[in-house]
């Protein structure tokens, strides 16, 4: 028996991911924008350090903007 196709499902949130410089080695750091002062993880080198927070505003502003991931979905795919 066949299966019907899967049809693409679109995107109900968004989060927005900020680069961190990893201080002991230069890497960048992919890291959920984190609201409140707290330790970033290095994945090549393995050693923590503290990220400045971002500002929780500004996040669920662009969130609210883009309407959690949505308004930024190519309209023409669906």
């Amino acid at each position: 028996m066949k299966e019907k196709p899967i049809d693409p499902v679109k995107p109900v949130g968004m989060d927005i991911i900020l680069y961190y410089p990893c201080p002991f080695c230069k890497n960048k750091v992919p890291i959920i924008a984190p609201v409140q002062p707290s330790l970033g993880y290095c994945d090549r080198c393995h050693r923590e350090f503290p990220l400045v927070p971002a500002d929780e505003k500004s996040i669920n502003f662009l969130k609210l903007i883009f309407d959690d991931g949505r308004a930024i979905i190519d309209s023409t795919f669906i």
